[in-house]
């Protein structure tokens, strides 16, 4: 029987380490530090960084004055036409606001010239295509209006502004053309005769140029007088009343309606019709609501902006003995109305508007 040959189990091999424990945690240390160095100096240069100033809006001076204040450099980059910032105002910056940087670093801004502004053609006589043409090239805004003419000729007959009238791109452009009439044109025939009219076309606010009132005052009463109405006013422009001169008028006027037109200057802008609700008899309020409310329809076009009529105080209509109203055409506030107050078409829709709505109650009296 031969005897086994015991051998010793092999110890289990034991791979040495390529890379000792200590030099790893020595190298996880400085990684650590190194990216805390980073983190610090950014943090460092982050805190030296300054916020650029915007500035769209400010004049020159500001601007200048707001990237000094934070110590970066003023420099105009250039200047540009803009129809919505001012002249001397700044536009645009080459570096946002809020934008972080170095001190001592330039922001150039780009300044506005403000709107560019030309001699409107001549274009009276132009076939209209061609008019509209050239007028959309300079960046003006057309509008074509068809009024009633004898030629039929497609030609512009008037143009608003005038020829020779200063512009800027995007200014609205008005040209009148043969066509035929619209609702705002047509006068329907009625007959006012034995009737009697008291206008008071009121002053207008301090700082408007145009007296809107009697433009409007002198339009309604031609179309009123042709109509065969008896018609007297409070005022005229040669000789602007007073408030009191205008109330005495008034209370001594045996009319039988009074018509009163007026320029706001509350900022309200377009147009509005108030009564006097308060005026002598019971049949007096019926009669001034009534001559409201048809005055309203009647100016209530696309082309005009007009409110809900309402009552109102208001001295000259409480001194009449009659049926009062009084027309408010715009406002001084607003410069789309201020505008029109220098549009002679203008001032003709808006008598003929008031026309027709006078002329619509008062014919069946």
């Amino acid at each position: 029987m031969s005897l086994a040959i015991l051998r010793p189990m092999a110890q289990a091999h034991h791979r040495r380490r390529l890379v000792p424990k200590s030099a790893l945690v020595a190298a996880s240390v400085i990684v650590f530090l190194a990216v805390a160095a980073v983190a610090a100096s950014v943090t460092v240069a982050r805190s030296r960084l300054v916020a650029v100033p915007n500035m769209a809006g400010m004049s020159a001076e500001e601007a200048e004055e707001a990237l000094a204040t934070v110590g970066l450099r003023y420099t105009v980059g250039g200047t540009q036409v803009s129809a919505r910032v001012r002249e001397g105002r700044v536009i645009s910056q080459d570096v946002p606001g809020g934008t972080l940087v170095k001190p001592n670093s330039q922001v150039k801004v780009v300044l506005s010239v403000g709107p560019q502004r030309f001699i409107l053609l001549d274009l009276v006589g132009a076939p209209i295509e061609e008019a509209r043409s050239a007028l959309v090239a300079l960046g003006l805004d057309v509008v074509v209006e068809a009024v009633a003419s004898e030629t039929t000729a497609a030609v512009v007959l008037e143009m608003f502004p005038a020829p020779g009238a200063s512009v800027s791109p995007g200014d609205r452009v008005r040209l009148s053309v043969p066509g035929g009439s619209t609702a705002a044109d047509v006068l329907l025939p009625y007959d006012l005769s034995g009737t009697t009219v008291l206008i008071d076309p009121a002053p207008m606010p301090a700082g408007v140029a145009v007296d809107a009132t009697m433009e409007v005052a002198r339009r309604l009463q031609s179309l009123l007088e042709a109509a065969g109405a008896t018609v007297t006013t409070t005022r005229s422009a040669a000789t602007p009343q007073t408030v009191e001169s205008r109330v005495a008028s008034s209370e001594a006027s045996a009319a039988d309606i009074l018509v009163g037109i007026d320029v706001g200057d509350g900022g309200t802008a377009g147009i509005s019709v108030r009564y006097q609700p308060e005026a002598g008899a019971t049949g007096n309020v019926v009669l001034s609501a009534e001559l409201a409310r048809s005055v309203t329809r009647a100016a209530t076009l696309p082309e005009l902006t007009v409110g809900q009529p309402s009552e109102a105080a208001d001295p000259v209509m409480a001194a009449f003995g009659g049926g009062s109203i009084r027309v408010t055409i715009g406002d001084a506030q607003s410069a789309t109305d201020v505008a029109q107050f220098s549009d002679p078409a203008w001032f003709d829709q808006v008598a003929r508007a008031v026309y027709r709505g006078l002329g619509s109650v008062l014919k069946g009296l």
